[in-house]
């Protein structure tokens, strides 16, 4: 019965254990490496093992503010390797590590404190890194993965400025449709009123041939000149005809065959540059 028992206990020993990892980069893009005695004083990030019940991301937020005092923030998931080649402290009890990385960031200005199993840490530019090759590290597997950082496939910050460029031009577009709504949005309201604007100066047309009737034409008139101030302020235009050359785009001719317009039937108006009743004229 106590061999089963001891066999049992190997077996559970040898699982495959699951280790979390945190690139960690700071506002120069250096990422922070640390010598571990665990790896034989060899440069690796800051990680460990994922306890019972523990969420990835919150067991690499432990392990770095355990094994550096720094905050971390921004984590992204890169992705998982397998690991058979572990060093003699896991080699008793493990033969396979599942490593699961994540890009971050540090928070704030670094106070970094080395817990007893750091023996020494650097900020290093990609580039050297690269340069140095796997001689440094104690996985092959962590210089592919600069290698990706480098490329752009883990490239968060290049991330983070898409997603927040795509985000501003969203606003913008937002801004621009809203600004385009408000511009037309009175559109119907205008062509209910304009036909008493064009009334009203109809009425004042009829008055001046009417003798006697000085009071109620300046009246009248300076009605029309509020409903004018009005209707620009709304961003209404009234579209001039008389003497000018014939536009189809603004123009609609009831009569004549020329390309001067002789005389104006019924006003055109624009509202912000857009036609929305075209003038109707006769043309010499």
């Amino acid at each position: 019965m106590s061999g089963e028992k001891n066999k049992l206990n190997d077996s559970k020993e040898k699982r495959p254990r699951v280790i979390v990892g945190a690139f960690i980069f700071n506002d120069k893009n250096e990422l922070f490496l640390m010598k571990t005695v665990q790896w034989s004083n060899k440069y690796t990030v800051p990680g460990g093992g994922l306890e019972p019940g523990e969420e990835l991301e919150e067991a690499v937020k432990r392990e770095v503010k355990e094994e550096t005092d720094m905050d971390i923030e921004n984590l992204e998931f890169i992705g998982f390797t397998n690991a058979y080649d572990v060093n003699e402290k896991y080699k008793k009890a493990y033969n396979h590590l599942v490593f699961f990385d994540f890009i971050a960031r540090v928070k704030g200005e670094p106070k970094i404190k080395l817990n007893k199993e750091g023996v020494g840490y650097k900020w290093f530019k990609i580039d050297d890194l690269i340069k140095k090759g796997d001689s440094i590290f104690p996985h092959k597997y962590l210089l592919k993965i600069l290698e990706k950082i480098k490329s752009g496939e883990y490239n968060f910050e290049h991330k983070y400025k898409r997603a927040l460029a795509d985000y501003q031009n969203l606003v913008k577009q937002t801004a621009k449709e809203k600004q385009e709504f408000v511009k037309y949005i009175n559109e119907q309201l205008l062509h209910e009123i304009l036909p008493v604007y064009d009334n009203l100066k109809l009425a004042l047309m009829h008055a001046k041939e009417t003798p006697n009737n000085s009071n109620i034409i300046k009246g009248v008139g300076y009605v029309i000149k509020q409903f004018k101030d009005v209707l620009e302020n709304l961003g209404v235009e009234e579209i001039e005809t008389v003497g000018k050359k014939f536009d189809h785009h603004i123009m609609e001719a009831v009569e004549g065959k020329g390309d001067k317009v002789k005389q104006e039937v019924k006003p055109g108006y624009k509202l912000n540059g857009k036609v929305i009743a075209h003038a109707k004229v006769i043309l010499e």
